[in-house]
């Protein structure tokens, strides 16, 4: 419907420009006017309308520029007057078969917003005089002002109008059937369409901390991922005030997440999700453009937000809301959540992106001689301690720690270093040198092993990257002196 009534104002305003050509032609008394676009984008004239009583004109749709002679006079800002066979050559008027009756000419032209983008054409076999048809070409460029205006309006209007529709199709999206990951992936990169210059990150609790841990797929100068929440950040702002929190950033200042990531410019729009009046994530909007940050690119954020707390809330019961919904056992997060990070950064990888990513699989070491020495309940709370320590961001590393299954964790570490899974595997046997302190009490003397693999433009999908995870922690697994393994 939006798209018909769009055609019917082409349709009119076409009408009109053709109506305004004859009208032009016969209050000045010539033989022939004509109308054309001056498009210095493609290089060419595009006619919009002629009038003529002259049996022998016809004119094609679009020329060149170098093809016609008005080239010469597409930046004209003011009339011109030419005398045919004098000024300008009989045969360089194509439009013209046979014979030319025409003598004289004069060129009219049309600005707007300083620039010449219509031409007016009239010619005649009596010489015109600008003093005698001065009202006609001025009411001429008035109505042809006003028309233009209100079509350029009545086309935003249509643009807007579909707009929205295409963000209500957006919002039937959100099916609370889905999963909440596959829901938040999806509101991710709406958000994303929103920023073109920018994107979107959601930060979720953790490791007993709030982490980064997913970035929309197109995202611009995306915070890494695994970047642990500050105070006096965006995204700490908004999770302690509860509601949307808007920034323009000065001096690289507020930052987004953490003060290890890197510029910060233009504005950003956190916007917190609550689940039963609970804050169980934040999303953060970013673009270098604050002028992207519209009133109603505002609510579209807020609202996507919006309707994705409510399709999840609608399957989570509000009786007992006392776990994290983006983590799975022991505070790791979950593995749907690693899995969709994993296959967004395999398509950043194709861009060209300038970070290192890796992901592996880790475990801890002497696992037969653990399980015999804690009780089941221990054991539960001692695993907890290990993705507690193991989180690559505690050591000084930006990345986060996933449920893979009990005892093995996923590991996803994202850097502009390139030794950056070493140094922090580095930096855990350093500090389990003296063993791991225990909520349980005491100290566990604990190593552990890992194998991994640096993504690449090669890899596919998260299930191939997790394949070669694997395949690199059984090396490690198999040689009892082996450590750390890249596949």
């Amino acid at each position: 419907m939006s798209f018909d009534r769009q055609e019917k104002a082409l349709r009119e305003f076409k009408q009109i420009m053709a109506d305004l050509v004859h009208l032009l032609r016969t209050s000045t008394r010539v033989q022939l006017a004509y109308m054309c676009w001056v498009n210095h984008a493609r290089q060419q004239f595009v006619w919009e309308s002629n009038s003529t009583n002259l049996p022998n004109v016809m004119f094609k749709d679009r020329v060149a520029f170098n093809h016609h002679f008005l080239d010469e006079y597409k930046g004209i800002s003011e009339v011109v007057q030419l005398r045919i066979g004098e000024d300008i050559a009989k045969g360089k008027l194509a439009h013209y078969f046979d014979f030319v009756n025409a003598k004289y000419m004069l060129i009219i032209p049309f600005i707007n917003k300083g620039e010449t983008v219509a031409l007016t054409v009239l010619e005649s076999e009596t010489e015109l005089s600008l003093r005698d048809i001065n009202d006609q070409l001025h009411a001429y460029n008035n109505a042809m002002v006003n028309v233009l205006d209100t079509y350029l309006e009545v086309v935003d209007l249509h643009e807007q109008q579909k707009e929205w529709e295409d963000y209500e199709q957006s919002l039937n999206g959100l099916d609370y059937r889905l999963h909440r990951v596959d829901i938040l992936t999806r509101v991710l990169e709406e958000m994303q369409l929103f920023l073109p210059n920018g994107g979107a990150c959601l930060i979720v609790p953790a490791m007993d901390n709030w982490s980064t841990v997913l970035t929309s797929k197109f995202a611009k100068k995306s915070p890494l991922l695994g970047l642990m929440m500050e105070d006096k950040s965006v995204a700490y702002d908004a999770i302690e005030k509860g509601h949307p929190v808007f920034n323009m950033h000065f001096n690289n200042n507020p930052k987004l997440i953490s003060s290890k990531e890197g510029v910060v410019e233009g504005a950003s729009y956190a916007i917190p999700l609550l689940i039963h009046d609970r804050r169980q994530a934040v999303i953060v909007t970013y673009d270098s453009d604050p002028l992207s940050f519209k009133e109603s690119t505002k609510h579209k954020l807020t609202n996507l937000v919006r309707i994705a707390s409510l399709a999840i809330q609608s399957v989570v019961k509000k009786t007992g809301m006392t776990d994290e919904l983006f983590t799975e056992n022991f505070g790791a997060v979950m593995t749907e959540l690693w899995e969709a990070a994993l296959n967004n950064e395999v398509k950043k990888t194709h861009s060209g992106k300038n970070v290192h990513t890796w992901f592996g699989l880790i475990t801890p070491d002497n696992l037969s001689s653990l399980r015999t020495k804690h009780r089941l309940e221990d054991l539960h709370r001692i695993q907890k301690d290990f993705v507690t320590f193991l989180n690559p961001a505690r050591h000084g590393t930006s990345g986060y720690i996933g449920f893979n299954s009990d005892y093995v964790y996923a590991f996803l570490i994202q850097s502009n270093d390139e030794a950056a899974v070493n140094t922090w595997m580095d930096s855990v046997r350093t500090k389990l040198a003296h063993g791991l302190k225990l909520s349980v009490g005491g100290t566990l003397d604990v190593s552990f092993k890992a194998g991994f693999t640096k993504l690449n433009p090669t890899d596919a999908n998260a299930y191939q990257v997790l394949t070669k995870a694997k395949k690199a922690l059984s090396e490690v697994v198999k040689n009892e002196e082996l450590e750390l393994f890249e596949a």
